[in-house]
């Protein structure tokens, strides 16, 4: 693997999904956690039935045929059904050759009869022939049901739980712990889920094509074997009390039914999940603060948390207008979709337009009064725009302090967007390493990513200053004089500290020139 093919598409997936539901009322999106969501692949044996696809009605019709009836009239009256329904059915059985207008030995005129095929098609009709056959499906063991994961053959997303250990991400308990039985399954379930899995499926014969099967029983469950689905966990914690909430999203879509199964949970895994979740909120908080202090001084720092509420309570409100306006614009478009009349169109479009207006600028208020304030505390998500601005559009400086160098952070693109501002003119310092166990845990690409650093410090010598500190556990980013950030996030790898499990990146953003020197003159005193 080289630095050209590693690239930042799950990050920024995973950053535009806490952007997009950091939105729930009363409370606040605290952490995104990488999760793995059991998921039992089950073998089991199931009892059906087969038979060749004729309606019940065209059945009958043929065994009426069968006992001498022949008129449309005798087997309307006889079955008891409109003549309609009985000529449409003699329609289709004429079509597929199982009928036919035949003249007895000795009669004048001809009559409906049974054809040879006419009569095997009836008599595997009468035929039920009951089969064992050996299905495959995924249980899903939070909603404690069988759920589709897509065509089994293409359900490679699900990891094992040596995945999980190998790239730290959490494995959520489910209730009750317990193996899946046989009794666990009900059979409508099964048969949606195989149905689903068979339709248009490689394992599917051609000959299996003319025939329907149903099921009636489940006999025995062959095998089982445990998985993950692969899942982001949405942490929230009330912002006026000590409530949380944990939802899950699978594919980008929040799964009302994972949350609710797990709010539902009991047990110690479960108790210890919240509770390490409650210490790493709490841990954070309180670093980003003790940090920022440190920097800033604690009367700034006094001024952050002031703005922080002005901020929150105007983002609820927007919030709240911005759903009452959805609301309206939702039932405007349905009322479009039903109108024919010109002036009528013209008149809902409008109000449509306007309703999507205020929307916008309601946006537009927030983001205004977000880049207003001299100092506010950022999110997990809002670094990632931030630092691809300063790597765009700093114009005289960048100062990036990071303990760890990951390729799947300093990529190619990164160290093209250094040389580019270096050719600029903007002088690069770059101050990196935390320790020995840096060293241990990189793998070769990550010391290729160090390298290309190294390579475009040599180049312009001039510019940029790259040097191992060997103890920065600080994180911080500053451009030009237009903002500094101290916090917790790690610039030039992303992945952060690989013992923490929960990822609630926080840090402190200021925007006062005068903040901006000082920190930057303190923290250039440590690379030249």
């Amino acid at each position: 693997m080289n630095l050209n093919e590693l690239n930042m598409q799950d990050k920024n997936d995973v950053d535009e999904i806490a952007r997009r539901y950091d939105n729930r009322p009363g409370f606040e999106l605290v952490s995104v956690v990488e999760v793995g969501l059991p998921v039992t692949k089950i073998n089991l044996t199931a009892l059906t039935l087969v038979r060749k696809p004729i309606s019940p009605i065209e059945e009958f019709v043929l065994k009426a045929i069968n006992i001498g009836l022949s008129l449309l009239e005798e087997i309307s009256q006889f079955l008891g059904l409109e003549e309609l329904i009985i000529k449409e059915a003699m329609i289709n059985l004429r079509r597929a050759e199982n009928i036919d207008l035949i003249a007895s030995v000795g009669a004048s005129i001809q009559e409906w009869k049974l054809t040879k095929k006419g009569q095997t098609t009836l008599e595997e009709a009468r035929i039920i022939i009951p089969e064992e056959r050996s299905y495959q499906i995924n249980f899903d063991k939070m909603l404690w049901k069988p759920r589709w994961y897509g065509h089994w053959e293409d359900n490679k997303s699900l990891l094992r739980l040596i995945n999980l250990k190998k790239s730290n991400i959490l494995e959520i308990p489910y209730y009750p712990a317990r193996i899946p039985e046989l009794a666990d399954l009900n059979l409508k379930d099964v048969e949606k889920i195989i149905k689903e899995n068979e339709k248009d499926g490689k394992r599917k014969r051609e000959q299996e094509r003319d025939f329907k099967r149903d099921f009636i029983g489940l006999k025995k469950i062959e095998r089982r074997e445990n998985f993950f689905q692969p899942a982001l966990a949405l942490v929230y914690k009330q912002k006026q009390g000590n409530d949380w909430q944990i939802t899950f999203t699978i594919d980008g879509r929040i799964s009302e039914e994972h949350e609710s199964a797990f709010t539902r949970s009991k047990g110690p895994k479960k108790d210890r999940i919240i509770k390490k979740l409650k210490e790493s909120f709490s841990t954070q908080i309180r670093d980003t603060k003790a940090l920022a202090e440190e920097k800033f001084g604690d009367e700034f720092i006094a001024l952050a948390i002031e703005y922080e509420k002005q901020i929150d309570s105007v983002r609820e409100e927007i919030h709240n207008r911005t759903n009452t306006i959805q609301t309206d614009i939702d039932s405007t478009r349905k009322t479009l979709e039903k109108v024919n009349v010109h002036e009528q169109k013209v008149a809902l479009e409008e109000k449509l337009n306007n309703a999507l207006e205020q929307i916008k600028q309601l946006q537009e208020q927030l983001k205004q009064l977000i880049s207003s304030t001299p100092i506010r505390f950022i999110k997990t998500y809002d670094h990632r725009p931030l630092f691809e601005e300063a790597l765009k559009n700093s114009q005289k400086r960048l100062l990036i302090i990071s303990p760890w160098i990951r390729a799947t952070a300093t990529n190619q693109w990164l160290v093209n967007q250094l040389e580019k501002l270096v050719r600029r003119g903007v002088k690069v310092f770059i101050g990196y390493g935390y320790g020995d166990k840096d060293e241990e845990d990189r793998r070769n690409y990550d010391i290729k990513a160090e390298e290309a650093i190294q390579k475009l410090a040599k180049r312009y010598p001039d510019n940029v200053v790259f040097k191992r500190l060997g103890d920065t556990h600080c994180k911080i980013l500053i451009s030009d004089q237009k903002f500094a950030i101290v916090g917790s996030f790690n610039w030039l790898s992303f992945k952060g500290d690989p013992n923490r499990t929960f990822r609630d990146e926080r840090s402190t953003l200021v925007s006062d020139p005068n903040k901006i020197d000082e920190l930057f003159e303190d923290e250039i005193t440590r690379l030249i």
